[in-house]
């Protein structure tokens, strides 16, 4: 008899043929001895002789599983009885991170009663969803985080219930970014806008235009290209062009477009004016706009932009320190008086370039009072700027004497301010003293000696953050070479010449701009000391590198051949004639007449 056979399974006595012998079931292994779907069997014994699959084994099940079943039967309870408490406890359970992403968008969609409704309704449909049908939706939970969460918020992959660890003590990135590619194009905007101005502050270029273009391109998708967080998107991405790469003509474009795109839906729901987010947009998209076009020369539209900054800055101040809700990360990132120094020293530079000096002072004195006022006091770091571009205004187009002792005394104050609010040697301390020591030794205000101390500290502190090659490290060696010459100390200025010759073939080649220019500064050393054979075989080196790159007609190579001419006339005679066979192109030689 069959598997198939209707009989197979015919085993109650109600519905006994008659005139038929009653069906036994076929003992194989894998079948259970009675009928799944009739009910009468299963109070029925079982038989020893078959196995019974439908008991199972007791094996030891682990604690967490235990645990995480215990609690999400208790959550599960305390959903249908209360929704508030559960949203209370899934938001105390996520990590710094995702609160760090989930209240961007959170506090971003409260700022108006409007939003405040909406986002109930939609927060009463989505319950209405998950507890309509059954138990088992209910307890619907993320791919990601194993825990209910809303569908905006992003949570660590790693924070699931079956991981043997705590989700608490968890805090590594790559935690959470294993399965990032499961998230919806929401969640990875969160996530692109994180790590974007995370880089931006550590000043990481390349990675923070990678994060900013892919949060644009996510923003387009999620919002469309009319809406204020895709313009925010793309200022973001202009701060990185203009500030981390020097960009200026791709920030100034980047900038405009979300400039004319939210001036376009102005208190719309696409840019809503009561928004503190929609005028930060605006201010910082008016000041990279001013800043790059100052940098561009034209001054004209960067006047008119940096007064747009100024306005903006004036609302967005006002509206913040009246609001009483938490600020999103991309506002808690800038404070306003920040941003209103930031200005005001751009309207500042845009004043020294159009020689208005007047005025770039009293913009600058206003800026410090400001900081002084409502900053922390006198010794609050955002002083070191104005004070060092005062001293600079000072120093640079005074003039007389008290101007240029007004001018040293702010750039000392910018030194000891950095020494008191950074730690002992840091990029800030390390700018402010070279700067203070190059006007110095420009105004003949310091000793030599003195001077040679300074610049040595500074060159190994440089050497340490930016490496040996860096242009700022470069800068204090020919500030140091600059003093060795003026004190006749011709041999250590040799040496600092000579190491920084091989430095320089090492990271850029035997043939480069570089080395060219540090033959040059040997040549001339050499001719200083009197060693004029010395001083024409570098200079010879210095021409052959400068024909190979520029070519045998430029300006450049033309002047090393005059150069080296003259010193050739003054060379021995032995020296001198291999020198002319060696370049008989610099010979003076006699005019041919005919008789």
């Amino acid at each position: 008899m069959s598997d198939s056979d209707p009989d197979f399974w015919d085993l109650g006595e109600e519905s006994k043929p008659v005139g038929r012998k009653k069906a036994r079931p076929k003992k194989t292994i894998g079948f259970p001895e009675y009928a799944p779907h009739v009910p009468e069997n299963i109070s029925k014994g079982v038989t020893p002789s078959l196995p019974n699959i439908n008991l199972k084994e007791n094996k030891k099940v682990p604690e967490y599983m235990v645990k995480g079943t215990k609690g999400k039967r208790e959550k599960a309870q305390k959903e249908n009885g209360n929704d508030s408490t559960s949203e209370e406890k899934s938001s105390d359970d996520n990590n710094d991170i995702s609160d760090d992403l989930e209240s961007e968008e959170d506090a971003d969609e409260d700022d108006s009663e409007e939003d405040e409704e909406g986002n109930n309704d939609l927060v009463q449909k989505r319950q209405e969803e998950t507890n309509g049908s059954s138990s088992d939706s209910s307890n619907r939970t993320s791919l990601l985080s194993g825990s209910d969460l809303p569908q905006d918020s992003p949570k660590d992959a790693g924070l699931t219930d079956e991981s043997e660890k705590s989700s608490k003590g968890s805090r590594s990135e790559s935690q959470w970014m294993v399965e990032e590619y499961l998230l919806p194009p929401q969640q990875k905007l969160k996530l692109a806008l994180y790590r974007g101005r995370k880089l931006l502050a550590a000043k990481e270029a390349d990675g923070a235009v990678r994060e900013f273009v892919r949060a644009q391109a996510l923003a387009r998708i999620v919002h469309g290209d009319q809406h204020w967080r895709y313009c925010r998107c793309k200022v973001f991405l202009a701060q990185a062009y203009l500030y981390l790469k020097d960009y200026a003509p791709q920030g100034e474009t980047q900038a405009r477009e979300a400039i004319d795109t939210i001036a376009a839906h102005l208190s719309t729901p696409l840019a809503p004016s009561k928004k503190p987010q929609v005028h930060h947009t605006l201010l910082w998209g008016y000041l990279v706009s001013g800043e790059a076009r100052t940098k561009l020369g034209q001054l004209v539209g960067a006047q008119e932009a940096l007064s747009h900054a100024l306005h903006h800055t004036r609302i967005y101040t006002r509206m913040v320190s009246k609001r009483k809700k938490k600020l999103t990360p991309s506002l808690t990132m800038d404070r306003a008086l920040d941003l209103q120094v930031k200005v005001l020293s751009a309207q500042a530079t845009l004043y020294t370039k159009r020689g208005k000096f007047s005025k770039a002072k009293e913009r600058l004195e206003l800026t410090i009072s400001t900081i002084e006022k409502e900053g922390t006091g006198v010794e609050d770091p955002g002083l070191v700027v104005p004070l060092q571009q005062l001293g600079q205004l000072f120093l640079n187009n005074g003039e007389a004497d008290e101007d240029a002792e007004t001018g040293l005394e702010c750039l000392a104050r910018a030194v000891n301010i950095t020494q008191v609010s950074n730690r002992p040697g840091s990029v800030a301390e390390c700018e402010a003293r070279g700067l203070l020591v190059e006007h110095r030794l420009r105004l003949r205000r310091i000793n030599s000696q003195e001077a040679l101390r300074e610049l040595h500290k500074l060159y190994l502190l440089y050497s340490r953050l930016h490496g040996e090659q860096s242009s700022k490290t470069l800068a204090m060696h020919n500030l140091t070479v600059q003093v060795l010459l003026q004190e006749e100390d011709y041999e250590q200025a040799l040496e600092q010449l000579k190491t920084r010759l091989k430095l320089c073939r090492e990271a850029h080649g035997d043939y480069s701009t570089q080395v060219c220019g540090v033959l040059r500064q040997l040549s001339r050393v050499h001719a200083l000391k009197g060693d004029l054979s010395a001083a024409a075989s570098a200079l010879d080196q210095c021409l052959h590198a400068e024909i190979l790159i520029y070519g045998s007609s430029s300006r450049r190579a033309q002047a090393s051949r005059l150069r080296l001419r003259e010193l050739i006339q003054h060379l021995p005679l032995a020296l001198r004639m291999k020198m002319w066979r060696k370049h008989p192109e610099l010979q003076n030689k006699p005019r041919f007449r005919n008789l």
